[in-house]
């Protein structure tokens, strides 16, 4: 603004120019007005900052204080490690199970509401990010070929391990919402490939419950062999070849050689054994027959003796002859029995 002026005067010069030119030269230039009042601004912002910046490190200083060794050492297990296989603490061949359980145990002891020590919350981050691409098939067979070790961009293999990374990390779920679609069922917020991770999320929940019904099943088969056997044994079983008593095909009626026992046959049946058969049926006829009357005979001298135990503590006399006839036959005939 002063060369035009200056120019004006050099070629005609008159007292207005001069008078001008004068002004121009009082004036204080805009750059060093704002120049001089720039630093004043800029104090209160570094003393805002400053406090902002120790009420963080306070923060952060009181909740290590309360942080126990077990809290810092499973903050050290993952501090510092790049490698999703490592972070987790599984093998390159770990199993979606395995995935699972691994992630389970080291997402709750690192989750910032139960983990105060320093790193923690960065710590639950690296956890969350290397489940989520190591649970993704697409995603673990992509990290298995490229990896991100080399964050370098000073090589064309350093700078494309970092363009991997970003494939890794920008389009999966938070690792706050994977917590809780982990522990809590919550359905994730679909933003771009949220949605392809909770399929495959949505997936693996399946096959475990396909393999907790398979399981259920493998526990039950004894079961199901014994109901399995059982109906086959119904179906090829045989009738017995008599009975005590009349009923159904059971009509024919023989008595035994040696005791006269009385028992029951089907029409069929001196033509479907032999005599030798015939003979040995009628033994266990009568074997079956003897230890029956001895059991009913044991029976009842037991409950007459109970009888007789109660009239002489009581002394009631129908406990005594209740006792007294009682029917005990059986007795007689299993002494009597040849």
């Amino acid at each position: 603004s002063r060369k035009i002026p200056q120019k004006s005067i050099a070629l005609h010069e008159t007292d207005a120019a001069k008078r001008l030119l004068e002004d121009l030269r009082s004036t204080p230039s805009p750059s060093s007005s704002s120049s001089t009042s720039q630093p004043s601004s800029s104090v209160p912002r570094q003393r805002s900052n400053a406090r902002s910046n120790a009420t963080e490190q306070n923060g952060s200083t009181d909740n290590a204080k309360d942080a126990t060794q077990d809290m810092i050492d499973a903050v050290n297990k993952v501090k510092g490690k790049k490698d999703y296989y490592t972070i987790l603490g599984v093998s390159k061949t770990a199993t979606d199970s395995e995935l699972k359980k691994a992630y389970r145990k080291l997402a709750l002891a690192l989750h910032p509401d139960k983990n105060c020590a320093p790193g923690a919350n960065e710590a639950f981050k690296a956890v969350g990010n290397a489940y989520a691409v190591l649970s993704n098939a697409e995603k673990r067979g992509h990290y298995d070929r490229y990896g991100f070790e080399d964050d370098s961009p000073s090589t064309p293999q350093g700078r494309r391990r970092r363009y991997h990374r970003h494939y890794y990390e920008d389009d999966d779920i938070s690792p706050e919402e994977l917590f809780n679609m982990f522990f809590g069922g919550m359905q994730p917020t679909y933003q771009r490939g949220n949605r392809q991770f909770y399929s495959n999320y949505t997936r693996n929940n399946n096959d475990d419950g396909n393999a907790s019904v398979l399981s259920s099943l493998l526990q039950m088969s004894p079961l199901l062999l014994l109901i399995l056997m059982s109906v086959v044994n119904s179906l090829f079983h045989e009738d017995p070849a008599w009975s005590y008593h009349r009923n159904g095909n059971y009509k024919v009626e023989k008595t035994t050689n040696w005791n006269n026992i009385r028992y029951y046959v089907k029409g069929e049946f001196n033509e479907k054994y032999s005599k030798q058969k015939i003979l040995h049926i009628e033994y266990e006829i009568e074997r079956d027959y003897k230890q029956d009357l001895q059991i009913k005979c044991i029976n009842n001298q037991r409950r007459k003796e109970q009888l007789m135990y109660q009239y002489r503590i009581s002394g009631n006399v129908r406990y005594r002859d209740y006792a007294d006839n009682m029917d005990i036959s059986s007795c007689k005939d299993y002494n009597n029995f040849k």
